[in-house]
């Protein structure tokens, strides 16, 4: 009796961690729905200003003084909003059938996704020029277009996209590995994921360099930057304390 307890016992554990990784697979797959469901989101929100502001300024013109700097405002977004419409949901999309695709799908992609590197470079000279017409041209063109966001809440959308990325690979990898599954490429594909939004960032914070001598992109990869805090002694004094940020470049 005691063996016949023990047998339906371990067959009700072995039941229950079966239940487990059921249940955890079910989540991982939730997770991969809301991966496409915002990427449909992400791309509809990129249309807007592709297709919306964009187009417009194209088929109208623009404001004499604003020559030249229509371009600084929009960046590499067309190249952006063309590959998720056009290729990334897609594949997104065929994960579905075979989960096992996605991480591949990120690892594969990593030096397509620098373009989000180049966008972000570029973001605060954007933010400079989008601020001086938010009132004026652009809330015309808002209102003409009848959108409820403005354009620089649209321009911001590829910068929080990106960040999101890893935190959806992230609960797809903690479920996938409750479900026993073999992570070696999520971990691969999570570690990608959290590399581009770091460069991302730092290219962000070169972008808002201002008074530098010669061509920033020349300078090699940025390896790392901080916030200093620098005195200087004066006549025996020390000065206040100034905040300087310092960036280590390759070159």
């Amino acid at each position: 009796s005691t063996l016949l307890d023990d047998v339906s016992s371990q067959s009700s554990a072995t039941v229950d961690s079966e239940e487990e990784r059921r249940s955890a697979l079910e989540k991982s797959m939730y997770v991969l729905k809301e991966l496409i469901e915002t990427e449909k989101l992400y791309v509809s929100d990129l249309g807007l200003i592709v297709e919306g502001y964009m187009a417009t300024m194209a088929t109208r013109g623009i404001p004499e003084d604003m020559r030249g700097k229509d371009k600084i405002v929009f960046g590499n977004i067309h190249q952006i909003f063309d590959w998720h419409k056009d290729y990334f949901l897609g594949e997104l999309e065929k994960c579905v059938a075979d989960p096992t695709r996605l991480a591949e799908l990120f690892i594969k992609h990593e030096r397509r996704l620098h373009m989000y590197v180049v966008y972000c470079q570029n973001k605060p000279k954007s933010e400079h020029i989008v601020s001086e017409y938010i009132d004026t041209y652009f809330e015309e063109l808002k209102q003409q277009l009848g959108h409820r966001l403005q354009l620089n809440d649209l321009l911001i959308k590829p910068v929080q996209r990106i960040m999101k990325y890893q935190l959806l690979l992230k609960d797809f990898l903690k479920y996938y590995t409750k479900a026993g599954m073999d992570t070696g490429p999520l971990e691969k594909a999570v570690e990608v994921m959290c590399f581009v939004p770091k460069r991302c960032n730092d290219m962000m914070n070169v972008g808002r360099l201002q008074g530098f001598e010669g061509k920033i992109t020349a300078q090699g990869k940025l390896l790392q930057q901080d916030t200093f805090t620098v005195s200087e002694q004066d006549s025996g004094f020390l000065s206040r304390a100034k905040e300087r940020r310092v960036f280590l470049f390759e070159q």
